[in-house]
């Protein structure tokens, strides 16, 4: 059952001054997970590493001179981006399981408390926090001051960032672990119940969904034409985005919890069965296989012909996108559930052994 619930709007206006600036989750609201800076070609040195002593499954964000993450015991965390010094860090009360959002200076982030907070990045201090129904499980995304995340109990809320109210609330009628991705107008995430939901952005009501399969864990990628998403069936799918027809399929040999990457007509992700797939937009040719030793459930990262992802081998790959064949990799303490930040040379990524990791070609 799906219920749609509207509250009075309450978003603020734009200011003169155009959009503010928002660093979020996969590099921006398509989730399409690529970063248009020089990479990483040889990660010869560690600039930093900071452990703070319980796993990490998600992402880091990067803001200005700070980078911030979450971990299972409820912190959020901010470290100077150059040195890797803990700056402050805020606790929630449950873990967290999400990359927050940052604009303006506030930081918006879920926690499994059944919370949702925004927190100042400058003192550390809470500017506001909400009670919502279930644990947040999913990264939030930030458009024109609003934000969109999902719960365990299968809520996706939009909520206005500046005052901390409700704005609308779809009920997908299962868990929502899947982290919204915004396109001009409309709102895409997946289901538990194997449904990948396309909502209007304004009002979220519901435009068309589509049904896998298994269950959606991971997050789509939109591109112009067509949303890409994994689904526990073990397939990728492309399904047009204004209609929600499928397209194409590609099955892999496991489960999909990975998250895709679009870039040059090709997309990029991660399966259970240990690999990473390559296969052209149009077409679903797969062009390579990369194999690692374990699940490749987190999401690939693209610079240049480099593309960055994690395996729950422990390791950390660098692989070519023109040949997939390995350029580096870089071992850690556990397994890599997250997806890496490249900016300007240098490249950051969590560990689920607790620790954030800042490395360089320098």
């Amino acid at each position: 059952m799906k219920k749609l619930i509207i509250f009075p709007a309450l978003a603020a206006l734009l200011t003169a001054c155009g959009v503010p600036k928002v660093d979020m989750y996969r590099a921006g609201p398509s989730l399409v997970g690529v970063y248009h800076s020089q990479g990483v070609n040889q990660l010869k040195n560690l600039n930093w590493k900071y452990n703070s002593k319980k796993s990490i499954k998600t992402s880091p964000t990067i803001s200005e001179k700070s980078i911030y993450f979450g971990n299972s015991s409820g912190y959020l965390y901010a470290l100077d981006l150059e040195t890797g010094r803990e700056k402050w860090r805020f606790k929630t009360g449950g873990k967290i399981s999400g990359a927050p959002a940052i604009s303006e200076k506030v930081a918006y982030v879920g926690s499994h408390d059944g919370r949702f907070y925004a927190v100042n990045t400058e003192t550390g201090q809470e500017v506001w926090k909400a009670r919502v129904s279930g644990a947040v499980t999913t990264s939030p995304a930030l458009v024109n001051g609003m934000l969109y995340f999902g719960t365990v109990k299968g809520n996706l809320y939009a909520y206005d960032a500046a005052s901390g109210r409700e704005q609308w609330r779809f009920e997908a009628g299962d868990a929502i672990y899947s982290s919204p991705a915004v396109f001009e107008d409309m709102v895409f995430f997946g289901s538990e119940n194997g449904r990948l939901y396309a909502l209007t952005a304004k009002g979220g009501a519901e435009r068309w969904s589509f049904k896998a399969k298994g269950a959606i864990h991971g997050s789509p990628a939109i591109t112009a034409d067509t949303v890409y998403f994994g689904s526990h069936d073990k397939a990728l799918y492309a399904v047009d985005r204004k209609t929600g027809q499928q397209q194409w399929r590609y099955i892999t040999e496991g489960p999909i919890y990975s998250s895709p990457a679009v870039d040059n007509g090709v997309v990029y992700i991660g399966s259970n069965d240990g690999r990473l797939y390559a296969l052209s937009t149009n077409t679903h040719h797969i062009r390579w296989k990369f194999k690692t030793k374990d699940w490749v459930a987190g999401a690939p990262a693209i610079s240049g012909d480099l593309i960055y992802v994690g395996s729950f081998d422990k390791k950390l790959y660098a692989i070519r996108a023109s040949s997939g064949l390995k350029q580096w990799d870089f071992k850690t303490n556990g397994a890599i559930s997250s997806a890496p930040i490249i900016q300007e040379g240098s490249i950051y990524f969590t560990s689920q052994d607790g620790s954030i990791y800042a490395g360089t070609q320098n």
